[in-house]
């Protein structure tokens, strides 16, 4: 009976939706969407639109009637609002039955204590029954960005342990080691440039880097195909698949991430 049953588990088809979709078809069709009481934490360089993957999923949920917290020390709401309103116009969602701006709660502050966070995550979960939460960064909360291991620990276990409280998602922000930026590896990322590395693999279930070539000056591949406007979602760890590549488009005027034109 067991042996049975785990071998269909192994053979279940991880494109159903299982958590709370991203909105981008190439992303969803590996992670089945961010699942319920799981950490993901996505990570970029500057400039490779981590912030802007994180709010395009924002809107794409808000659009499909989910209620969304983002929480960012980075931005204030103005700004926030802003960039989902650019990207409603290069992604134009207008069939949709929800007006993304009612679906989405703002909290921007100069600094978040991971215990006032966990508070205002699990009062908005009662009050609003949101589906999912952004963390605007990882690294922000409890202003540890100044190497403190324990700290970091701290932060990033809690954290989870929310996801498990409330059983929502939580994606938090996160950044990269410049090792990625040798001229050997032309800025491809993987699991070892995390910041932390160690703490946050332990402690995230999903781990999903950015990557973009053309940043960094590579603007057509070895077969002579444009980059422009190219981009990986790099899969470094999930609950459903080890690891893999979605390839999605960037749109420079909004910014925004959709899937590949």
């Amino acid at each position: 009976m067991t042996t049975k049953l785990l071998s269909k588990v192994q053979k279940e088809d991880f494109s159903r939706e299982q958590g709370v979709m991203s909105g981008i078809e190439a992303l969803d069709k590996f992670t089945g969407g961010f699942r319920n009481s799981t950490l993901a934490v996505v990570a970029a360089r500057p400039a490779m639109g981590c912030r802007t993957l994180a709010l395009t999923c924002a809107y794409n949920q808000a659009c499909a009637g989910k209620k969304v917290a983002f929480f960012s020390v980075t931005l204030p709401e103005t700004q926030i609002a802003d960039r989902l309103q650019n990207i409603h116009n290069i992604l134009g969602k207008k069939e949709s039955g929800y007006k993304f701006e009612n679906q989405i709660f703002v909290n921007n502050s100069a600094q978040f204590e991971i215990n006032e966070l966990r508070y205002e995550i699990a009062r908005l979960k009662l009050i609003e029954n949101i589906d999912i939460v952004y963390v605007d960064n990882l690294l922000s909360v409890n202003n540890f960005g100044t190497g403190d291991y324990a700290t970091v620990a701290t932060v990033t276990e809690k954290l989870r342990q929310l996801s498990h409280d409330v059983d929502i998602p939580v994606v938090a922000l996160s950044s990269l080691t410049r090792s990625c930026e040798s001229p050997q590896r032309g800025g491809h990322p993987n699991m070892y440039d995390l910041r932390f590395e160690k703490v946050i693999n332990h402690y995230a279930d999903t781990v999903l880097l950015i990557h973009r070539p053309e940043y960094y000056g590579i603007k057509v591949d070895d077969d002579g195909n444009s980059l422009i406007g190219y981009a990986e979602l790099i899969i470094e760890k999930s609950p459903n698949v080890r690891f893999d590549t979605a390839i999605v488009h960037f749109e420079h005027d909004g910014p925004a991430f959709c899937d590949k034109k």
